[in-house]
């Protein structure tokens, strides 16, 4: 049997997929380390992991959003297909949830290594961040200026066998 799966419902379940993921090992993390926390570094590698997490992270959203605006910018003023610009689109927020994501990741990792919270609470500032970059349809529509006709099509665009 086969269903019918639009371009924004697609978008929205790797969207879903990616904060699911990352909601998921934090609060293993979290668990993990209630009951006994756990030092692997020692207090100074621990200082040393902290800077670069703080860096990796303020990089990778600074770079990732200037990728994210300047792919999307690309895509709204192409004159290809909406198929097209929907998949410029689509491939402009995966790069973006992945700056977003594997900073957060880092951090996860920092407090499992470490447990300080202050790698928890970056984890969940990015985990914050991934929940407001939600693809929302409307939004899409104005960013990429489709028009009914485009949007009828994108919405019936993808098939999945199940």
């Amino acid at each position: 049997m086969s269903k019918l799966r639009d371009s924004f419902w697609i978008l929205k379940m790797i969207h879903l997929c990616v904060l699911t993921g990352t909601s998921i090992f934090a609060i293993i993390s979290l668990l993990i380390t209630a009951n006994s926390p756990v030092t692997i570094v020692n207090e100074s590698t621990g200082k040393i992991l902290q800077v670069v997490a703080v860096v990796f992270s303020a990089s990778s959203l600074f770079i990732g959003f200037g990728l994210f605006k300047k792919k999307i910018m690309a895509a709204r003023a192409s004159i290809d297909p909406a198929e097209k610009r929907m998949e410029r689109y689509r491939i402009a927020c995966i790069i973006w949830w992945t700056m977003i994501e594997a900073p957060g990741l880092f951090a996860i990792a920092g407090y499992l290594f470490t447990s300080n919270l202050a790698f928890f609470f970056l984890a969940a500032l990015h985990i914050l961040i991934l929940l407001l970059f939600t693809p929302r349809k409307g939004n899409i529509i104005l960013l990429l200026n489709f028009n009914n006709e485009e949007v009828t099509h994108l919405e019936r665009k993808e098939k999945f066998n199940s």
